[in-house]
C-alpha cells in the first residue's frame, strides 16, 4: 500500500487547530504536529491526488506558509509514523492496532487492524470510539447491518467480528469505499462496500443501522431509517456535536425512535435508538 504525504508549515506560535480541521475535512483524520508543521497521509488510491490538490489549495488559502506533497512508500510511511501509534483498547472488547504492532490478545478481544495514517476513521476520533463502544453492547450474531457513511470500514469490520450475518458499508466518497475494501481484506472479513448516499436499497429491512455522520444528515435521513429498520431494531448514531444533540433527538423521536443509551466524549455525542 502506498501513501501521499502532505506537510504544511505555518508561522511560529500560530494556532494549528483550524488547519487540523482542514486536514480532517479532506479525509485525513490523523495529523502529526512538529513545531510549526503539520503532516498527514492519505492512502494512494484512485481519486486521492484530486483530493490532495483541494487540500493544498485550502491550506494555502487559510494561511499556510508552505505546503509540500510527496509519494511515500509503505516502508517509509511506517518509519515516519510507527513511533507515535500503539494498540488502543476501545470499550471492553475492541482493540485497534496498527499493522506493524504485535498484540497479545485476551480470549474475548476483537482485534481490528488498521493503519492510523489512513483517512476516514481509525478509532482515534471520539465519534468512532463512541460508535464502537455502543456497537459492542448490541447482539449482532446472525443479524444484518448497514453502515451509512462507512469511511474506512472500521465499523463494518467490527460488525463482522461481532458475528453479523450480512454487513453493507455505504459511503458517498469512492475513495473511502476503496479504503474500506482494503481494510476488509486486511482483517479477513467479508462485507459489501459500495458508493452511494444514504440508504440505497429502499426495500431491504435491517436489524442494525449505523450512522457516524454529521447531525444535519442524521436529521434528514431519520424517516428513511425508520422505514428501513426492523421492529425492535437498533439505530446507532454518532458524529453529533453536543449542541446539535437536541435536534437529532427530536428528529429521531418524531419518527418513533426511543433512546436506549447516550454517550459523550470531548464535546461529541453518540446514541443507540430502538423502535
Amino acid at each position: 500500500m502506498s501513501w501521499i504525504e502532505v506537510k504544511a508549515g505555518f508561522e511560529p506560535g500560530q494556532d494549528l487547530s483550524p488547519y487540523i480541521d482542514i486536514f480532517g475535512e479532506h479525509g485525513i483524520e490523523n495529523t502529526l504536529e512538529e513545531g510549526a508543521f503539520l503532516t498527514g497521509c492519505l492512502v494512494d488510491v484512485e481519486g486521492s491526488w484530486q483530493r490532495i490538490t483541494h487540500l493544498v489549495e485550502d491550506l494555502r488559502e487559510a494561511g499556510a506558509v508552505v505546503v509540500e506533497t510527496r509519494d511515500l512508500a509503505e516502508d517509509n510511511w511506517e518509519i515516519s509514523w510507527r513511533q507515535f501509534f500503539k494498540p488502543r483498547r476501545i470499550g471492553h472488547r475492541f482493540v485497534v492496532r496498527p499493522t506493524w504492532e504485535e498484540y497479545a490478545s485476551e480470549p474475548d478481544d476483537l482485534v481490528i487492524v488498521l493503519d492510523p495514517g489512513q483517512a476516514f476513521g481509525t478509532g482515534d476520533h471520539p465519534t468512532t470510539r463512541l460508535c464502537l463502544e455502543l456497537l459492542e453492547t448490541v447482539s449482532l450474531n446472525g443479524k444484518t447491518v448497514v453502515d451509512i457513511g462507512c469511511g474506512s470500514g472500521i465499523l463494518s469490520v467490527a460488525s463482522c467480528l461481532l458475528g453479523a450475518n450480512k454487513v453493507t458499508g455505504i459511503d458517498i466518497d469512492p475513495i473511502a469505499v476503496e479504503v474500506a475494501k482494503e481494510n476488509m481484506a486486511m482483517n479477513h472479513v467479508t462485507f459489501e462496500a459500495i458508493s452511494g448516499e444514504g440508504l440505497i436499497d429502499p426495500v431491504t429491512k435491517w436489524d442494525v443501522i449505523i450512522s457516524n455522520i454529521i447531525s444535519a444528515t442524521l436529521i434528514r435521513i431519520a424517516r428513511d431509517v425508520r422505514k428501513a429498520i426492523v421492529d425492535d431494531g437498533r439505530w446507532i448514531v454518532s458524529g453529533i456535536i453536543v449542541d446539535n444533540w437536541p435536534d437529532v433527538f427530536t428528529a429521531a423521536k418524531k419518527e418513533g425512535f426511543k433512546l436506549l443509551e447516550k454517550k459523550e466524549e470531548d464535546g461529541w455525542v453518540a446514541a443507540t435508538f430502538t423502535c
